[in-house]
């Protein structure tokens, strides 16, 4: 875990150190380990270490996100857990609501495996929405960049990413099956340039006069994203174009086909961001 960590984050040992005890801190991890230990004897050994292996999974995706803002900005472990916990706790109250319907079908079939197995339904449920939270650092600097509530992007970041893909090509980056370190690596870093991208496009639209000043629901959201992108439809089309092409040339997504969706929407991104610093936002 640690060599592959620090190589996938590019951080020290102190910076991993730092993200991993914050992380454990912003999700409550103990807490929620104790719970899943009480059921010792009570549900069957096979769901109870699927409920551990989520547990790990959650706190292995935050622990590189907050280690890779350790590394760079050198914060120590309380720093990072008085800047990020707060959110994490809002956030997590905020789920599965806000993400796309796709993250939710892929919670909710998570829940259903869970309880399948054994597991009771509450943990289930707790364990499975823990997992979403790998993106919460990315929602609280976009929150604090662009001055907005939290839930207010939240639920424009999720609309971005369906309205563009991207929840569909990370779960696709997510179910590759990597073989060496340089493999993962690659995969992990293509999964956080989809994060940014989606990150970045939704600072534009958050940033825009379509983004309503209160707080948006989700169709309100849906239509601040359609509104955004019907003023650029050509570089939008372009980027839809590409990942259409791709999806209908049938068979399923490979790391060269994410790459080459990837790149339309990074160049999608960096015009949304071009047209942001113009407007002074």
């Amino acid at each position: 875990f640690a060599p592959r960590l620090m190589a996938a984050a590019d951080c020290n040992v102190a910076a991993l150190t730092a993200g991993y005890e914050a992380a454990k801190a912003v999700l409550d991890f103990e807490d929620s380990w104790a719970a899943v230990e009480a059921l010792d004897l009570k549900i069957p050994a096979a769901a109870q270490m699927a409920l551990f292996g989520r547990l790990v999974t959650a706190l292995r995706g935050v622990t590189f996100w907050l280690a890779r803002r350790a590394g760079r900005e050198g914060l120590k472990v309380a720093e990072l857990t008085h800047r990020y916990a707060p959110g994490f706790h809002a956030l997590h109250g905020l789920m599965p609501g806000v993400l796309s319907p796709a993250e939710r079908a892929a919670v909710e079939r998570q829940v259903e495996g869970l309880t399948a197995a054994g597991a009771p339904a509450a943990q289930a449920r707790d364990v499975a929405v823990l997992g979403t939270l790998s993106t919460a650092a990315n929602l609280l600097d976009l929150a604090e960049a662009s001055k907005r509530p939290l839930a207010d992007v939240a639920r424009l970041f999720y609309a971005a990413g369906t309205a563009f893909g991207f929840d569909r090509m990370r779960a696709a980056a997510g179910a590759l099956r990597a073989g060496d370190i340089f493999e993962r690596t690659a995969v992990r870093r293509l999964i956080e340039d989809l994060l940014a991208e989606q990150a970045q496009l939704s600072r534009a639209i958050v940033t825009s006069p379509h983004a309503s000043k209160g707080a948006p629901d989700g169709a309100s959201a849906r239509g601040a994203v359609a509104a955004w992108s019907a003023e650029r439809s050509a570089q939008v089309r372009i980027a839809a174009h590409a990942i259409a092409e791709i999806e209908a040339s049938g068979g399923s997504w490979t790391f060269a086909k994410l790459t080459i969706a990837n790149a339309a929407l990074r160049e999608l991104a960096a015009e949304a961001a071009s047209g942001r610093k113009k407007r002074g936002g």
